[in-house]
C-alpha cells in the first residue's frame, strides 16, 4: 500500500518523499513501527500548517464504525449515507477508535486508525476519495458535516493551523490487517488491543442513586394508578419529553419490576426519597407503587391484543410510540419493539406478584402476533389493529420473541406459540449472519446498535431456554460482535476547556447509539449483562473483559452532591445525562452544546441501568468479588 504525505506551508503545497524532511522551517520525521509509523512536526519558526496523509487503496468498500455501515443506504434521515455522496470525510473523534477507516481485502480488512489525541492541534478527520484514504490535518469534514438529527451542512475548508517557533505535534497511524468476515476482523483487531480492566467499587452508591432518580420520576396517574415521567429539567426542549410509557425510552414498568426487586438494604439508603414518594403516590409501599404502575400501563390495550404504551400527559392521546421519529405517520400503530419490550417487563412483574392481569395481557397481545406472524417468520414492526403489517423490515420483532420465550412456560396449550417461537429464532439468526442490523430505534430509521442489542438479546436467552444450536451461537456471535463496533474502546480528544474536558470524563467504555446519532449514551449495562451471558455459554473471556469496561464506564457522570448534582438541584440526584456529545453533533443542532457537553434526564437510562446491574449481582455475583 502505497503512503503518500502532502504538507502545507504558508499556502504552499509540498509533497514529501523521504525524511527527515526540512520544509521552510518545518522539520517532519517518520519513525516506523510494524504496525504503522509515527509522524512528528517541529516548528522551527512560526508556521501556519496543514498537511495531508494519503493511503493509495483500490478498494470499493469502506467500513467507518459508528458511523457508516455499507453506505448507510436504508432510512430517512440527513446522516451520512453514500446516496448522498461516494466519498466521505469525517472528524476522528467521531469514532470508537481515532479516525478509524476499514477497507476490504482478499483476504479480510485492513483497519488504519491513530492513536489518542492529546492536543487538539494535532487532530485529523479521515476518510476515502477515488484514490483511497486520507487523513487530513486540521479537520475536514466532507462533502457534509452531520451536526444534528435534522442538520448536515457544508462547510469551508478550515484555516491551517498555527504553530509557534518550537513547538511540536506528534500522531501515530496504526496499519493492522485481520481475516474474515467483517465483524469477525473487528473483533479480532479489538481483542489484539484491549486491556483487562478490573472491575470499580461503588456498586451500592450507584443502586442507590439511580433508585432515588427513579423514585422522583414516578408520578401520580388517573384511578389511583402512577407512572414515569420521561424526562424534566431539560430546559427550552422539556416539552420533547412530556410522555410516558411502558417500553423504551421510558420504560416505566421495568422500573417497576426493578422496585419489586429492591432488597431492604437499598431502600434504607434512599428512605426520605421513598416516604416523599409514598405520600406523593398515595402509597403504603414501594411494592404498591410497582403495582400501580401496573396496573396503569394494563390500560394501554386499545383493542383485544392490541396494545398502544406511550401516552401523551399533555393531550392524553395514545400511541405505539410517541416520541420523535423518521416516520410519525406510524405513532398511532402498534410498534413490535415497545409491545414487546412492555410484555416481557409485564411477565417479570407477574413473577413479583402474582397478579394475574400482569399475566392474561401478555397472553392476548402473543395471540395477536402468533395469529398474523408473517410467513417469513418476522413479528414485524409496525401493525394496525387489523393485523396488517405497515412496516416490516428490521430487527423490532425481535421482542416478541423474547416475550414469547418468557410466557411460552405459562401456557396451557404450547404448540401454537412454540411452532411460532422457533419460526422467530430461525428468521433473526438468518437475519443476524446477514448482518441485517437495521431499524431498531424509533427515532432514528437507520443502522443501530440497538438492533444488534435486540437480536443478541434473543438469541441469548433462545440458547439459555433450550433452542441453542451452532447457526443460533454463530448469531449471537455475530451480532455481539456488531455491537462491538459502537463501543468506544479510546478516549477521544475532548477539549479541554469545555465541560467534559474539565471533569476528566472519559470516552472509553462509552457507546454509540446509531449512524443518524453521533452521540454517545449509557447504554453499556445492559450490554455488559448481554456479554456476561455470552461469556458464560461461549467461555470466551473477551466478553467478560468488555463487560466490565462497560461497566465501570456506566460509573460515571452521575448527579450526586459532590459534583453540584450535575448542574441541577437535589430533586435531580442520581440523573445521569443520556447524550454525550463528544464530536460536532447534538441532537437539537445547538452549536454550543458540541465536543464536550452532556445533557438530557430521560428515564430509560436509570431503569436500564439499575434493571441490568440488580440482573448481573443476581446471576454474576462472582464478579464483584476483589
Amino acid at each position: 500500500m502505497k503512503i503518500n504525505l502532502r504538507a502545507n506551508v504558508n499556502g504552499i503545497e509540498l509533497d514529501v518523499m523521504g525524511f527527515p524532511a526540512v520544509i521552510d522551517g518545518l522539520v517532519l520525521e517518520k519513525e516506523e513501527h510494524e504496525d504503522g509509523f509515527t509522524l512528528s512536526l517541529l516548528a522551527n519558526r512560526d508556521a501556519d500548517v496543514s498537511m495531508e496523509v494519503s493511503f493509495q487503496d483500490n478498494t470499493s468498500r469502506f467500513f467507518v464504525p459508528s458511523v457508516l455501515y455499507d453506505g448507510n443506504p436504508d432510512g430517512e434521515g440527513l446522516f451520512p449515507t453514500s446516496k448522498r455522496s461516494p466519498y466521505w470525510t469525517f472528524e476522528e473523534t467521531r469514532m470508537p477508535l481515532p479516525g478509524i477507516i476499514g477497507t476490504e481485502t482478499e483476504e479480510g480488512w485492513r483497519f488504519i486508525y491513530l492513536d489518542e489525541c492529546s492536543d487538539g492541534k494535532a487532530l485529523f478527520s479521515s476518510g476515502w476519495d477515488a484514490a483511497g484514504i486520507k487523513f487530513l490535518m486540521p479537520p475536514h469534514e466532507t462533502p457534509w458535516s452531520y451536526r444534528g438529527k435534522k442538520k448536515l451542512i457544508k462547510t469551508a475548508k478550515p484555516e491551517p493551523v498555527m504553530l509557534k517557533k518550537g513547538e511540536k505535534i506528534e500522531r501515530r497511524f496504526f496499519i493492522k490487517e485481520e481475516r474474515g468476515k467483517l465483524y469477525d476482523a473487528y473483533r479480532d483487531l479489538i481483542k489484539s488491543i484491549s486491556e483487562e480492566e478490573k472491575l470499580r467499587q461503588g456498586w451500592d452508591e450507584y443502586k442507590a442513586l439511580k433508585l432515588a432518580r427513579l423514585l422522583n420520576m414516578v408520578i401520580p396517574m388517573e384511578d389511583d394508578t402512577a407512572s414515569l415521567i420521561m424526562g424534566e429539567g431539560n430546559g427550552a426542549v422539556d416539552d420533547v419529553y412530556k410522555f410516558t410509557a411502558g417500553s423504551f425510552l421510558v420504560k416505566s414498568i421495568e422500573a417497576a419490576t426493578a422496585f419489586m426487586r429492591t432488597s431492604d438494604t437499598v431502600l434504607s439508603r434512599v428512605q426520605t426519597t421513598l416516604n416523599s414518594t409514598l405520600k406523593r403516590i398515595g402509597a403504603s409501599s414501594i411494592e404498591e407503587i410497582a403495582k400501580k404502575i401496573g396496573e396503569f400501563f394494563l390500560k394501554c390495550e386499545t383493542n383485544k391484543g392490541f396494545y398502544q404504551d406511550s401516552v401523551d400527559l399533555i393531550s392524553g392521546e395514545r400511541g405505539g410510540y410517541l416520541g420523535i421519529s423518521e416516520h410519525p405517520e406510524f405513532r398511532y400503530l402498534m410498534n413490535a419493539r415497545c409491545t414487546g419490550e412492555a410484555m416481557k417487563a409485564f411477565i417479570d412483574l407477574y413473577d413479583e406478584t402474582v397478579y394475574k392481569p400482569f399475566l392474561e395481557l401478555p397472553k392476548r397481545i402473543a395471540s395477536f402476533y402468533i395469529k398474523h406472524q408473517l410467513d417469513t417468520g418476522s413479528f414485524g414492526r409496525w401493525w394496525d389493529k387489523d393485523g396488517n403489517a405497515i412496516d416490516s423490515k428490521g430487527t423490532n420483532g425481535a421482542y416478541i420473541a423474547v416475550m414469547l420465550l418468557r410466557l411460552i412456560p405459562y401456557l396451557d396449550n404450547k404448540e401454537e406459540a412454540v411452532s411460532a417461537l422457533k419460526k422467530a429464532i430461525k428468521y433473526y439468526t438468518e437475519l443476524a449472519l446477514s448482518d441485517e442490523f437495521h431499524g431498531d430505534t424509533l427515532d432514528a430509521d437507520s443502522t443501530d446498535k440497538e438492533a444488534g442489542v435486540a437480536i443478541l438479546s434473543l438469541l441469548l436467552t433462545a440458547a439459555e431456554k433450550g433452542y441453542r444450536d451452532e447457526r443460533v451461537m454463530q448469531g449471537a456471535n455475530e451480532a455481539a460482535s456488531f455491537i462491538l463496533t459502537w463501543i468506544w474502546q479510546k478516549q477521544s480528544y475532548l477539549p479541554p476547556s469545555s465541560p467534559l474536558g474539565k471533569m476528566g470524563f472519559s470516552t472509553k467504555g462509552m457507546s454509540s447509539v446509531s449512524a443518524a446519532h453521533h452521540h454517545l449514551d449509557f447504554y453499556g449495562m445492559l450490554i455488559a449483562y448481554l456479554y456476561l451471558r455470552l461469556w458464560r455459554l461461549t467461555g470466551e473471556v473477551f466478553w467478560k473483559a468488555q463487560a466490565v469496561m462497560l461497566m465501570n464506564t456506566c460509573l460515571s457522570l452521575i448527579g450526586t452532591e459532590e459534583n453540584g448534582y450535575l448542574g441541577r438541584d437535589r430533586s435531580a440526584e442520581g440523573w445521569q445525562p443520556e447524550q454525550i456529545n463528544h464530536t460536532s453533533w447534538d441532537y437539537f443542532s445547538d452549536e454550543s452544546k458540541m465536543n464536550g457537553y452532556a445533557g438530557i434526564d430521560i428515564a430509560w437510562v436509570n431503569v436500564l441501568g439499575y434493571s441490568s446491574l440488580l440482573s448481573i449481582e443476581e446471576e454474576f455475583p462472582e464478579i464483584f468479588l476483589r
